[in-house]
C-alpha cells in the first residue's frame, strides 16, 4: 500500500487502492501503526477511489483493536471518494475510534485544505485565540 508521511504537518496520506484487497489494506495499516504508533494521533487522508468491495466490519474491528489509545486532541480522517454511501461508514467509525472524526471529500486537494483548516483551528484553540 502506498503512503506518504508528512512529518512537518503530522498528516498520513494513504492510497488504499494501491493495496488491492481489504486484507492487504488491513495488514499494511496495522503494520504501519505498529511501527509508528504516533500516527494514530495524526490526521489522515485516505484515497479510496474506487473503493474495494471486500471490506467488512471485521476488518474495521481488527483495525480498531490494533489502534492505540485515543489521541490527546481530536484528529480527523478524510476519505477521498465519490462513493455516496461511505459517509455511513464514516459515522460508524466516529464511534469506533475515540477522538477521531471521519469525513468524506471528493478531491485530494480539497481534503488537504480541509485538514489544514482543521489544524489551524485546533492550533488557534490551543493558543487561546
Amino acid at each position: 500500500m502506498r503512503y506518504e508521511i508528512d512529518e512537518a504537518n503530522r498528516v498520513l496520506m494513504l492510497d488504499l487502492v494501491s493495496a488491492g484487497s481489504a486484507d492487504r489494506v488491513l495488514k499494511a495499516t496495522v503494520d504501519l501503526i505498529t511501527q509508528r504508533s504516533e500516527l494514530c494521533n495524526w490526521d489522515w487522508i485516505v484515497e479510496c477511489e474506487p473503493m474495494t468491495d471486500d471490506a467488512t466490519v471485521q476488518h474495521l474491528a481488527k483495525l480498531a483493536e490494533a489502534w492505540g489509545p485515543p489521541p490527546p486532541v481530536e484528529a480527523v480522517t478524510v476519505f477521498v471518494t465519490h462513493d455516496r454511501m461511505l459517509h455511513l461508514w464514516a459515522r460508524v467509525l466516529d464511534f469506533q475510534f475515540v477522538r477521531r472524526k471521519h469525513f468524506i471529500e471528493r478531491d485530494i486537494d480539497i481534503a488537504r485544505r480541509f485538514v489544514a483548516r482543521r489544524q489551524s483551528a485546533r492550533m488557534a484553540k490551543m493558543n487561546g485565540k
